[in-house]
């Protein structure tokens, strides 16, 4: 009964510090929620249980470990997987946005009464569009979040040697910039994705479709049609030489992450060849 009543306290005390969240930081695309690890899975050292609150399948975060009242450490990264019962599971995995080369990496495990925060960045976002007035247009209807500029997932698309965007770009630039949301304008509608898992968090149709013409690859972004040619080999299948198919089939799970290289594209144009002669 002890334990009954101390638990009861241990969440309505994370439900005020949740609530308290709600107002300092206010996102379209949700608030931030701070709950804690109330039981660890026995089958498995990947698997935690929080409580659930308004969470959805897909929703990814980070767990917070404290050491002392002054000092914390972010240990894992997690994505719930399931909700059940008024308990979301959760999976997790080592959190690599910090990790710094010249000092030796903690070995740190979550554990029980951990914090683990959602959502501490969904009011940054990158935002994918195929114009720029579609950009603008959705860029206006959303005042309350940061947008972080295209030119920096087109350039970090050219340093890398992509020539498209795939999940794992998202997931790494999202991580770069402390950015928690992709919204991609995708055929008539706009869907606002978790950064990390690219599940939909919110979908409008406010942005309408670009012109055939106004439409550029693989997304709008400063770089210019005269350095498009960087985004437009030869090889490409159809796909990528259109922005809404391209981004269709990305979303549908047919493109992977080796897609986006150019001897990754070259093995299945190769690939591709050998299939129609066959």
């Amino acid at each position: 009964m002890e334990f009954l009543n101390f638990f009861q306290c241990f969440l309505r005390y994370f439900l005020f510090i949740a609530l308290f969240s709600v107002f300092a930081h206010t996102s379209p695309f949700g608030n931030r929620l701070i709950v804690p690890i109330v039981e660890l899975d026995e089958d498995s050292k990947h698997y935690a249980y929080v409580p659930a609150f308004d969470l959805k399948v897909g929703e990814s975060g980070e767990i917070v470990h404290w050491f002392t009242q002054d000092h914390s450490a972010i240990v894992a990264r997690v994505a719930v997987i399931e909700i059940k019962d008024e308990l979301a599971k959760i999976a997790f995995e080592p959190f690599e946005g910090l990790e710094q080369g010249a000092f030796p990496a903690p070995i740190l495990f979550p554990k029980k009464n951990d914090e683990v925060i959602f959502r501490s960045f969904n009011d940054r976002a990158f935002l994918v569009a195929p114009s720029q007035e579609i950009y603008e247009k959705v860029k206006a209807a959303y005042p309350e979040i940061t947008w972080l500029h295209p030119d920096l997932l087109a350039a970090y698309l050219m340093d890398v040697g992509h020539t498209s965007p795939v999940k794992g770009d998202f997931r790494k630039v999202c991580t770069q910039y402390a950015a928690g949301v992709v919204y991609l304008v995708n055929l008539n509608e706009g869907q606002a994705l978790d950064c990390q898992t690219f599940r939909p968090i919110k979908k409008d149709y406010i942005t309408g479709r670009a012109p055939i013409k106004d439409r550029m690859l693989p997304f709008f972004s400063r770089i210019g049609n005269d350095n498009q040619k960087w985004f437009s080999y030869l090889i490409n299948d159809v796909t990528t030489r259109d922005y809404y198919l391209y981004f269709d089939a990305l979303l549908k799970g047919e493109i992977s992450d080796e897609d986006a290289t150019f001897f990754g594209r070259l093995t299945k144009y190769f690939t591709n060849q050998v299939k129609s002669i066959f």
